[in-house]
C-alpha cells in the first residue's frame, strides 16, 4: 500500500490519507522508525494530506481508534499545527462539536505524554477561538473539574494544559489570575510529586508570559510553595526541572514589579544552599549561582535591608576557604594542581575540575556584591570578615579572605584606598607565607589594589617592590605568574625615578622568567616587561637590545600553540618603542611592522589584536614612518571595523511538522522565515576590532595630513546610519569608534592649513579660520558627540564622546563652539537622529549637554540609577534611606569625563563660560558634600579649582562663600586626593583675587599648616610623585601664593617660612615649583629680613637640591633657583655661605654643573 501512495501524486496522496484512516496510520508510524530516509519520506507523504482541512478530522479519528501510542502521539502533535489554520474555516456545528469532542478526547486519554500533546492543541484551539473574539467557557470549567480531580493523573494534565494556555491565551488569563495563583498553590502543595511537578512548570510558564503586567503580583502567593517544589525536586534528584525553575526566579529578579521583594531570603538562603552543596551537578550549581547573583545585580539595597550580606559572604567564604586547589589558580584561570604548579599545557584545557568550577562561581558572586551593593552596605561587612580570615591560624581561611580582599578590589576601590595603610602590612606578609597557596591569593590581591587602587597604591612602593621581587623568585609557576600581574599594572604608573633603583634586579627576573617552559608564565613577564618599559622611559635603553633580540625571536613564531606568546611579544616590542622614543627605535620597527602584517594574515583574533596594539603605539613613535604603510594599511584595517556583528543563521529543512506552506505562515503571527540574526559576542572578535579602531585613530593622529586621502572612507565606515561602527550593538566598539574622530578632525585641519607643525593647536583668545571641508568634518565629529551623550545607553561611550569634545576645543579652541549643528557629508539626507535634525551653532546644544549629563540625567545614567535604586516599600520590607540617592556613588565613568569637559570650556572660553557655570555650578555642588564618597569630592573641587583658574577674579569672589567652608573640610579629608583638590582650590581663590580675600588669610594658613608638615614616609629625597605629597606641595604653593600677594607684615613669615622650607623638596606635583620658589627668591630679592636670615642655614640647602640628580624639578623652576644663585654669589655678604653650602655637595659632577649655571 505504501508503495502505491509514494507512486501517486500530492493530491492524491492527500485523498488517499484523508479516505483510508489505515493508510494514515501507516505513514504516522514512519515518523518514529530508526531510519532517517523512512522518516523524511513519511513526512513527505504527510505534507500535501495536510494543506487541507479534513486532516483535522482524520487525526482526530487516529487518537480515538489507535492502539499505536506512537502514532496517536504524532497525531496529536500534527493536530496542534493544524488545528489552529483549519478550525476558523469550518462550519459553526463542526466547530462545537470539534470544541466538545477534543476536550473528550484530552481526558480519556490515558498515556500521558499523548494528552500533554492534545493539550497543547487544545490551547492552540483556545488562541484561535479568542483571536477571533469567540467564547469557549467549557475550557474553564474543564480546567476547575481537573484540579480537584481524584485522579493525579487528571490533576496533573491540569496543569499541563494550564501552562500550554499560558503561553497562547495570557490576555484572557489575565482577568482569572487570581483563581489560577490559588489553583497553582494547591498544585504546588499536591501530595503527589508529579502533579506539583506540573503545576510547578504552569507556574513558571505563567509568570514569564505576564512579565511586568500588574497581574503578576498575585503570583507572589505562589513563590514559597514553588520553592518548596523545587527542594523536593532536589530530594528525588531531578535537577533540570530545579534549573528550571530558577531560570524563571531570574526572569522575576528583571522585573519592575516588586514580585520577589518579599521572598529574597528565602531565594538567597535556597540557592546557597544548592552552592555550597557537593551533591549535585555544575549545571545545577551554576543556574543558582546565577539566580542569586540576578538578585543581588537587581535588588542590592533590598539584599543590604534584609540583613543578607553578611550570612552570604560567610557561606561564599567558606566555600573558597574549604577547597584544596588554588582560589588564585580558578581567577586567572591557572589549572593548578596541590603543588602549586601548572599542569602539562599539552594537555586538552577542558579537564574538568569541580573545585576551580565552585571557587571560580564563590568568587564571581562576591565579585557581583562588591559591584552592585552601596559600599556602606557592604564594605564593612566584607572586610571584617576578610580581616578575620587573613589573621586566622588556619591557612585555609587565609586563603579564603586572602582572594576574597582581591575580589572586592574594584567594587570597593574607594574604600579600600582610604584603608591601604592597614591593609598593606599584613596583605604583604601573607605574601610571605608558609603555604604557597596564601601566598598566591595575597599575590592576587595585591595585583588587584595595583589596578583598582591607582594612584595611591604607588605611594607603599617601598614597602611593596621588595616583596614582588622575592615572590617573582618562587619556583611555582602561578606564583611567577601572579606576580607579573602585579608587576604590569603596579610598575606601568610609576615614575622613572622611583623604578630606577630596582631596574636592574627587575629586569633581570623578568628576563629569567622569559626563558620559563611555561607558556602562561612567559605570557605573563612579557606584560610585565611592557609596564616596566613604559614606565622606565629612556631608563629602559641599557636593557632594550638584550629584550628584543628576545622578542625578535618570539614574535616570528608560526606554531598556532604559540601565537599568544607571539602576540604579547609583539604588543611589548610595541611598549617597547614608546619607551625608548624613536631615535632608538628605530632599528627594530622594521622587523616589527614584518612580524604584524604576517600576523593578521594567520587567522587568530588574538594575535590579530596585538598586532593591532603594535601598530598603534608604534605610530605614536614613529609618526611619518608610517606614511609608506598606509595605502595597506588603512584599507585593511577598515575592512577589519567593517566586518559585520549580526549573522544570520538559517534553519536547517524544515520537517512535516513545521513546513512553511502559506496557510502555516497565517498561523505564525509574523514570525520571520528569514533565519535567526546571531550577534558575534565573542571576546577575540570585539577586542580586535576595537585594536583596529585605536591603531585607525593613532595612524591619523600620528600621519596627520598624510592620513586625509583615507578620511572620507573613514569617516564612512565609521558613520553611515545603521551599519557605521558608531552604530556597533557592542559599547565598546562605539565607545572606541568615538574616541578615534578627533583625530580625524586633526588630520583634515593639517591637510588644510589650518593647524600646522608650527601651531598645531588653537591659541587662547583667538578664533581660528576653519576652511570649509574642516567645518565639515568638525561637524559631523561633534554631531557625533552630542548624539553619543544625548541618547547613548551605555556610559562608556558617553565618557568617550565627552573626552573626544575636549579634544577637539584643545585642538579648535573657540572655533569649536561655532560649528554648524548637521548631519555629517549630506546636509540635505534625511536622519532619524533628533539632535542631528537641529541646526545652528552648537554651543547652546553642547552647553545643555553638559548640564544634563552633570544632573546623571542621560538615558544611560537614568537606567544605571534605575538598577541602583530599586523598590523596598514592598509588603513590610521597609524602605530606604531617605538620603540613599545623594549619597551614592556617581558614576565616575562619565562625570570624571564631564567634569574634565567643563574644565577644558573654561580654559577655551574664559569669561564667557561665566553664565554657564553658574548653571552648572548647582549640579556640581551636591558632588562636595562630606556625605560622598571621597572620588566624588575629590573630582567636584578639582572641577571648580581648574574653572576659577580661568574665569577671573570676579567669578572667583561670587562663589567663594559657597566654597571656602568645603575646601576648608577637604583639607582635613582622610584621602590625599581630596587634600590635595582643595588646598589647589585654595590657591586659585588666592591667585585669582589678590587680597581681595586676605581677610581670610589666617584662617587659610591655619587650614594648611597641618598639610605643610610632610609625613615621615615622604621625607626621602628624591622618592618622587610615587611617594605622595602632592597635597602637601599643593598647600605650599597655596601659602606662597598668600605672601606675594598679602598687605605687608600679614603672614608671620618668621613662623611660616621655616614650615615651608621643613617640606621642601616638592614630591608629588613639581609644577607648582615656579609658586613655591619663585616665592622664596622674591622674597629673597627684597631682602626681607626672616627669608635674609635663613638664607646660610636653611634657604640655600633647599635651593641646591633642585640640581641633584634625583631632582624632579622642573626647568622653569631650576631657572628661577639660578637667578636667585647669581645674585647670593654677586652679594659679598653671602658668598661664602654659598661656597660653603656648595662644598657639601658630595657629587662633584653636580656641584660643577651648578657653578657652570650660577658664573654663565
Amino acid at each position: 500500500m505504501l508503495q502505491s501512495l509514494q507512486a501517486q501524486f500530492p493530491q492524491q496522496i492527500a485523498l488517499s490519507l484523508s479516505n483510508d484512516p489505515t493508510a494514515l496510520t501507516n505513514v504516522l508510524n514512519m515518523l518514529s522508525a530508526n531510519d532517517t530516509a523512512t522518516i523524511k519520506e513519511g513526512e513527505r507523504l504527510l505534507k500535501p494530506f495536510l494543506k487541507n482541512p479534513p486532516c483535522i478530522a482524520s487525526l482526530i479519528n487516529q487518537l480515538t481508534t489507535v492502539v499505536d501510542i506512537s502514532v496517536r502521539h504524532h497525531a496529536a502533535l500534527l493536530l496542534k499545527k493544524k488545528i489552529g489554520i483549519f478550525f476558523p474555516k469550518f462550519g459553526s456545528n463542526d466547530q462545537a462539536n470539534l470544541k466538545s469532542e477534543i476536550l473528550q478526547i484530552m481526558i480519556r486519554e490515558p498515556i500521558k505524554s499523548v494528552a500533554v500533546a492534545i493539550a497543547g492543541a487544545v490551547a492552540v484551539l483556545t488562541k484561535t477561538i479568542f483571536a477571533k473574539n469567540g467564547q469557549w467557557p467549557e475550557i474553564f470549567t474543564i480546567l476547575m473539574q481537573l484540579s480537584h480531580d481524584p485522579n493525579e493523573n487528571m490533576r496533573s494534565l491540569n496543569y499541563e494544559l494550564l501552562g500550554q494556555l499560558a503561553e497562547q491565551v495570557t490576555k484572557q488569563l489575565k482577568p482569572h489570575a487570581e483563581t489560577l495563583a490559588t489553583m497553582f498553590v494547591m498544585g504546588c502543595q499536591d501530595a503527589v510529586p508529579a502533579v506539583a511537578k506540573a503545576a510547578l512548570a504552569a507556574t513558571s510558564s505563567f509568570i514569564v508570559e505576564l512579565g511586568n503586567e500588574q497581574e503578576v503580583m498575585v503570583m507572589e502567593k505562589v513563590l514559597g510553595p514553588m520553592v518548596t517544589v523545587m527542594r523536593n525536586c532536589l530530594q528525588s534528584g531531578e535537577e533540570e526541572t530545579v534549573v528550571e525553575a530558577l531560570d524563571v526566579i531570574q526572569e522575576c529578579c528583571f522585573l519592575d514589579q516588586p514580585l520577589v521583594n518579599n521572598h529574597i531570603q528565602t531565594f538567597v538562603e535556597f540557592t546557597l544552599e544548592i552552592i555550597r552543596s557537593k551533591s549535585y551537578e555544575s549545571p545545577l550549581q551554576q543556574s543558582a549561582g546565577q539566580t542569586l547573583m540576578n538578585i543581588i545585580e537587581n535588588r542590592p539595597k533590598l539584599l543590604a535591608a534584609s540583613n543578607l550580606v553578611h550570612p552570604t559572604l560567610v557561606v561564599l567564604m567558606e566555600m573558597i576557604a574549604k577547597e584544596d586547589s588554588s582560589a588564585a589558580g580558578s581567577l586567572f584561570s591557572f589549572s593548578s594542581n596541590k603543588d602549586g604548579v601548572l599542569d602539562d599545557e599539552e594537555e586538552d584545557d577542558g579537564d574538568y575540575s569541580p573545585e576551580l568550577d565552585v571557587q571560580r562561581l564563590a568568587q564571581t558572586i562576591i565579585d557581583t556584591m562588591a559591584m552592585a551593593i552601596p559600599s556602606k552596605h557592604f564594605a564593612e561587612p566584607a572586610l571584617s570578615l576578610i580581616g578575620q580570615g587573613m589573621s586566622s591560624a588556619d591557612p585555609q581561611m587565609r586563603k579564603a579572605g586572602s582572594a576574597v580582599l582581591g575580589v572586592i578590589a574594584e567594587g570597593c576601590a574607594d574604600k579600600l584606598r582610604e584603608l591601604l595603610p592597614s591593609i598593606l602590612p599584613r596583605l604583604l606578609q601573607l605574601m610571605q607565607d608558609p603555604e604557597y597557596y596564601v601566598r598566591e591569593c595575597a599575590c592576587f590581591a595585591l595585583g588587584q589594589f595595583s589596578e583598582y587602587c591607582q594612584p595611591d597604591i604607588l605611594h607603599f612602593n617601598q614597602s611593596i617592590l621588595p616583596v614582588i621581587f622575592q615572590t617573582l623568585d618562587d619556583p611555582r609557576p602561578t606564583l611567577q605568574g601572579t606576580s607579573c600581574y602585579v608587576l604590569e599594572y603596579f610598575c606601568e604608573n610609576l615614575q622613572p625615578s622611583t623604578l630606577r633603583p630596582y631596574l636592574p634586579l627587575l629586569m633581570g627576573k623578568l628576563a629569567t622568567l622569559l626563558q620559563s617552559t611555561q607558556r602562561s608564565t612567559k605570557e605573563m613577564a612579557l606584560t610585565a616587561i611592557a609596564a616596566t618599559a613604559v614606565a622606565s622611559e629612556k631608563d629602559f635603553l641599557p636593557y632594550s637590545e638584550v629584550i628584543c633580540q628576545i622578542l625578535g625571536e618570539l614574535i616570528f613564531n608560526t606554531e598556532p600553540d604559540l601565537f599568544a606568546i607571539r602576540g604579547r611579544a609583539l604588543e611589548c616590542l610595541g611598549h617597547v618603542a614608546v619607551a625608548l622614543g624613536r631615535e632608538h627605535f628605530s632599528r627594530y620597527f622594521e622587523a616589527g611592522m614584518r612580524s604584524a602584517m604576517q600576523a593578521v594574515q594567520l587567522g587568530d583574533e588574538s594575535l590579530k589584536e596585538h598586532s593591532y596594539v603594535f601598530i598603534a603605539n608604534c605610530a605614536k613613535v614613529m609618526g611619518k614612518a608610517y606614511v609608506p604603510f598606509l595605502p595597506e594599511l588603512v584599507p585593511f584595517l577598515l575592512g577589519v571595523v567593517e566586518e559585520s556583528e549580526v549573522t544570520i543563521h538559517q534553519e536547517g529543512d524544515e520537517d512535516v511538522e513545521e513546513d512553511d506552506d502559506e496557510e502555516d505562515d497565517e498561523d505564525e503571527d509574523g514570525d520571520e522565515e528569514e533565519g535567526d540574526y546571531r550577534l558575534n559576542v565573542q571576546e577575540g572578535f570585539i577586542n580586535s576590532k576595537k585594536a583596529a579602531l585605536t591603531a585607525i585613530g593613532a595612524l591619523a593622529e600620528n600621519t596627520l595630513e598624510a592620513f586625509a586621502p583615507y578620511l572620507q572612507k573613514t569617516l564612512q565606515v565609521l558613520m553611515t546610519p545603521e551599519t557605521g561602527v558608531l552604530f556597533s550593538l557592542h559599547d565598546v566598539i562605539r565607545a572606541e569608534a568615538l574616541s578615534i574622530l578627533q583625530f580625524l578632525l586633526l588630520s583634515a585641519c593639517r591637510a588644510e592649513g589650518v593647524l600646522t607643525e608650527a601651531a598645531s593647536e588653537a591659541v587662547s583668545g583667538s578664533v581660528l579660520s576653519l576652511t570649509a571641508g574642516v567645518v565639515e568634518v568638525g561637524a559631523a565629529v561633534m554631531q557625533a558627540y552630542l548624539t553619543a551623550m544625548n541618547t547613548d545607553r551605555d556610559l562608556v561611550p558617553i565618557s568617550y564622546a565627552c573626552e573626544g569634545v575636549s579634544g577637539v576645543l584643545r585642538s579648535l579652541g573657540l572655533a569649536a563652539l561655532g560649528l554648524p549643528l548637521r548631519p555629517i557629508t549630506d546636509s540635505n539626507k534625511a536622519t532619524n537622529n533628533a539632535a542631528a535634525e537641529e541646526t545652528g551653532p552648537l554651543l547652546n546644544k553642547l552647553m545643555e549637554t553638559v548640564h544634563n549629563l552633570l544632573q546623571e540625567k542621560s538615558p544611560a545614567q537614568k537606567l544605571a540609577k534605575k538598577m541602583e535604586l530599586q523598590h523596598l516599600a514592598v509588603g513590610g520590607t521597609g524602605g530606604g534611606d531617605a538620603d540613599d540617592e545623594e549619597e551614592e556613588d556617581h558614576d565616575n565613568v562619565v562625570i570624571d569625563s564631564v567634569t574634565d569637559l567643563v574644565g577644558e570650556l573654561a580654559k577655551v572660553m574664559k569669561a564667557e563660560f561665566v553664565p554657564y557655570f553658574r548653571v552648572f555650578h548647582k549640579a556640581l555642588l551636591k558632588f562636595t558634600k562630606p556625605s560622598r564618597p571621597h572620588s566624588d569630592r575629590a573630582m567636584a573641587i578639582g572641577c571648580y579649582a581648574e574653572v576659577l583658574a580661568e574665569l577671573g577674579g570676579a567669578a572667583v569672589m561670587e562663589y567663594a562663600e559657597v566654597l571656602l567652608p568645603v575646601v576648608r573640610v577637604g583639607c582635613t579629608d582622610t584621602m590625599e586626593s581630596v587634600r590635595r583638590n582643595s588646598a589647589f582650590c585654595l590657591g586659585v581663590f588666592v591667585e585669582s583675587t589678590g587680597p581681595a580675600l586676605s581677610g581670610y588669610f589666617l584662617q587659610m594658613l591655619t587650614w594648611l599648616h597641618p598639610l605643610c608638615v610632610r609625613p615621615a614616609g615622604q621625607q626621602v629625597v628624591g622618592g618622587g610623585a610615587d611617594v605622595g605629597g602632592a597635597d602637601v606641595d599643593n598647600a605650599l604653593s597655596a601659602v606662597a601664593k598668600m605672601i606675594r600677594v598679602a598687605p605687608a607684615g600679614l603672614i608671620p613669615l618668621d613662623q611660616v617660612l621655616p614650615v615651608l622650607l621643613e617640606a621642601l623638596p616638592l614630591r608629588g606635583d613639581t609644577s607648582e615649583g615656579p609658586s613655591v620658589y619663585g616665592c622664596l627668591v622674591g622674597l629673597l630679592e627684597a631682602n626681607d629680613p626672616a627669608t635674609v636670615q635663613l638664607l646660610p642655614s636653611r634657604l640655600l640647602p633647599v635651593f641646591l637640591q633642585v640640581f641633584s640628580k634625583d631632582s624632579t624639578a622642573m626647568d622653569e623652576t631650576k631657572a628661577i633657583v639660578v637667578r636667585a644663585l647669581k645674585g647670593i654669589a654677586a652679594s659679598s655678604a653671602y658668598q661664602n655661605a654659598l661656597m660653603a653650602n656648595l662644598a657639601n655637595i658630595a657629587d662633584v659632577e653636580v656641584r660643577q654643573m651648578i657653578e657652570m649655571a650660577i658664573h654663565s
